[in-house]
């Protein structure tokens, strides 16, 4: 069932070869990720920052909204998508961890004004579009971006630093949940050997992206599980999270990201559903499941991701969305009835 929901595959599809010599050609690399950006992104960039520039490559970054603070140790010498930029024919831009434009706003629009060639560089279920100077480097099995990353600089027979080790094992920790999530495979742990060889620092990733709560965000956790509205013998969990709530307890949006896999450790719980609260009639949706593919779920919201963790922002109105999502669980249940 799933193969016949899925889109038919991406076109424009480069090889490894394709996008290194690419890179090899362009006299000038940008890059850049999806807004709200998170570890897999950020550290994909600046892993690819710093081997661009052991070999005096020129190389900016570009973000279209600022990071979250927990990621400071690997954003440095970014530029504003607001800026002005003088970009050249030769010039080649480079994004992560998404292949979707509409998450890449307003700096994908500044790239496509001046033609410039863009390759997205992703691991998720590819969507199939055609758009004037972009082509792809998808790899779904992928167990992050970080690792696209990693073979790409490998191949382009770079010397993995220390820096570049450290961005890239905040990539693969950050999307693994560290090695939660893996794909039935070994590469994750070959490649988290590898990268510790290199001098990747695993402590500062730990303080920094995970060892990072507050009082405020365990009070609101606590807050929250009183007011989950379990589904179907609390096998499904529905958590809203309101700007009100975030505002009241002086939480950002990024300090409620891991919530949703929080709840996916309750071992009854088959799917998990986040309904936050970014601005009015503004939401990210998220979605968990060990059993049921929802990346068809996200897709319904003109969201992406993976078979079993995927997620949508969606401008409409809570009762819309939450009537949408009624109409989804019930044709799941019918299914599966």
């Amino acid at each position: 069932m799933l193969r016949q929901n899925r889109i038919n595959k991406i076109r424009n599809q480069n090889s490894l070869m394709d996008v290194a010599q690419k890179i090899q050609q362009a006299n000038r690399i940008w890059l850049s990720t999806h807004k709200s950006a998170d570890g897999d992104g950020l550290g994909s960039e600046m892993a690819f920052y710093h081997a661009m520039n052991s070999i005096s490559k020129e190389v900016h970054i570009v973000h279209n909204d600022p990071s979250a603070a927990r990621y400071a140790f690997l954003t440095e010498k970014t530029h504003d998508a607001s800026e002005h930029f003088e970009f050249e024919v030769s010039d080649l831009a480079l994004i992560l961890d998404t292949h979707d434009p509409a998450l890449c706003s307003p700096f994908f629009e500044k790239l496509q004004a001046h033609k410039v060639s863009v390759i997205f560089i992703d691991h998720h279920v590819p969507v199939k579009k055609n758009i004037p100077f972009v082509s792809y480097f998808i790899q779904e099995n992928a167990s992050c971006t970080g690792e696209i990353v990693f073979e790409l600089i490998k191949k382009l027979q770079i010397e993995i630093t220390p820096k570049i080790a450290t961005a890239l094992y905040a990539s693969l920790l950050f999307d693994t949940q560290n090695f939660k999530y893996i794909r039935s495979s070994s590469k994750p742990f070959e490649m988290a050997t590898e990268l510790i060889r290199a001098g990747a620092d695993h402590l500062l990733i730990q303080k920094n992206i995970f060892d990072n709560w507050s009082v405020n965000k365990m009070n609101y956790l606590s807050l929250l599980i009183q007011n989950v509205d379990y589904r179907n013998e609390q096998k499904m969990a529905l958590i809203k999270i309101s700007r009100k709530s975030l505002e009241d307890f002086k939480l950002s949006s990024d300090d409620v990201t891991d919530f949703v896999d929080l709840f996916m450790s309750i071992q009854s719980l088959e799917v998990a559903i986040v309904i936050r609260e970014e601005n009015f009639n503004d939401y990210k949706l998220s979605f968990r499941s060990r059993t049921h593919e929802v990346l068809t779920w996200a897709q319904s919201f003109s969201g992406g991701g993976h078979l079993y963790s995927s997620g949508a922002w969606v401008s409409d109105t809570e009762k819309n969305i939450l009537a949408r999502i009624d109409s989804l669980i019930q044709k799941q249940n019918k299914l599966i009835s």
